[in-house]
């Protein structure tokens, strides 16, 4: 693993393990190793994918780099900072950084909400309360990953696979 001062995001020993259960009263009676001692290293303007088999861990990583599921074992370094035991009031404003791709975009977009409208959820989540502001940033944003800003009131169905992955 690259040791470097340029590192935005450092994955170590990462561990997550989920339990087989069975029986009336949920007896654990094995382990699932989801993700069994994972590490790497995104250097500042670099790219990593993740690639493998299906149900190999890679969403599991995801889910665990932006501590929506608690890790096991392993540190998780963000530009630099431990963010692997940070309480989750600590960790709520490093998600507007970090985000997952999925690569199935159909299944990540509401079919019933317009573009405008998913990009918009998404900016007063994150605490932008003026509706004009966000409007004017769903534009930008739309801009930003080439969609037309004119295009913010089409549904998913009417974009290409390319376009609902932006």
């Amino acid at each position: 693993m690259m040791n470097s001062n340029n590192s935005m995001l450092k994955v170590e020993g990462l561990k997550k393990y989920f339990p087989v259960r069975r029986g009336f009263f949920q007896k654990v009676i094995g382990w699932v190793k989801a993700v069994d001692g994972v590490d790497f290293e995104i250097e500042q303007g670099k790219t990593l994918g993740l690639v493998g088999e299906s149900g190999c861990g890679k969403t599991t990583i995801g889910r665990l780099i932006l501590r929506l599921l608690e890790p096991d074992q392993g540190k998780i370094s963000y530009r630099g900072q431990d963010i692997s035991a940070l309480p989750p009031k600590e960790i709520k404003p490093l998600r507007k950084e970090m985000q997952i791709i999925f690569q199935d975009p159909v299944g990540s977009l509401n079919p019933r909400m317009t573009v405008g409208q998913t990009v918009e959820e998404g900016l007063r989540a994150v605490g932008m309360h003026g509706r004009a502001e966000r409007k004017t940033r769903v534009r930008e944003l739309l801009q930003m990953v080439g969609i037309s800003a004119s295009a913010d009131d089409r549904y998913p169905h009417e974009f290409s696979g390319g376009q609902r992955q932006r």
